[in-house]
């Protein structure tokens, strides 16, 4: 009886908060994006822009998105031997809108992963995939809150 109290009160105090979901906006990105131009990784490029749905329009009004784009795999540690034994993934985006040829938004976004060395080096390269594509995902939840505001 007291949960289905709580939940109704919870249900409640929800839906007078103002809340409201934080993807619900995404599709808003369209809207207020003309065209964007994408140096760097083109991996990283791809994923970024297929998962913000951008897509290239002859519109005249709006934001031009410029959006630069690098990874770089380090080596952190190493054994007696001389080989690697820890590695650090680091992805880095610029995100520029420009209106105008003026700039009015900025932004650099990073994401880093130490992870240990696999001796199995097929292992050790889907690692890095999979680990390439979170630090991603990350970047493009933060990429989404910088172009809603």
């Amino acid at each position: 009886m007291i949960k289905k109290i709580f939940f109704c009160i919870l249900l409640f105090s929800l839906g007078n908060c103002g809340y409201e979901p934080l993807y619900l906006k995404k599709t808003d990105l369209n809207e207020k994006i003309k065209s964007f131009q994408v140096t760097g990784d083109k991996k990283i490029n791809r994923e970024i822009i297929s998962s913000l749905n951008l897509k290239k329009q002859g519109k005249t009004d709006g934001y031009e998105l410029i959006m630069n784009s690098s990874k770089e795999v380090q080596t952190v540690s190493k054994d007696k031997s001389g080989n690697s034994s820890i590695y650090k993934t680091l992805i880095t985006v610029k995100i520029s809108l420009v209106d105008t040829d003026k700039v009015t938004k900025e932004k650099t976004f990073s994401a880093q992963f130490i992870y240990n060395n696999i001796k199995n080096k097929f292992d050790l390269s889907q690692y890095q995939k999979e680990i390439e594509i979170n630090l991603i995902n990350a970047i493009v939840e933060e990429i989404i809150v910088f172009l809603t505001i």
